[in-house]
């Protein structure tokens, strides 16, 4: 049975090469924002789950938790 980690994990996964998803595949699929989405995954990634990937798929992931927070973050203009 998939945890809700793992589904976070497994739309990751599939998505990746086209950014993650967009952010009403997101909605749909989880009911979360894509910030919550990507600091959950990444939460995900940091507790280990990363370990169980090839190194340089784990690397892709990381980076993409991080481009997409901060793509979708509050902006703040000076």
């Amino acid at each position: 049975m998939m945890t809700n980690d793992d589904h976070l994990l497994a739309f990751a996964l599939k998505w990746m090469h086209w950014g993650g998803g967009s952010a009403g595949d997101i909605l749909v699929e989880f009911g979360l924002t894509p910030t919550t989405y990507f600091q959950r995954l990444h939460d995900y990634l940091r507790s280990g789950a990363a370990l169980t990937l090839p190194e340089h798929v784990a690397h892709q992931l990381d980076t993409l938790c991080i481009n997409r927070k901060a793509q979708s973050g509050p902006r703040r203009d000076h």
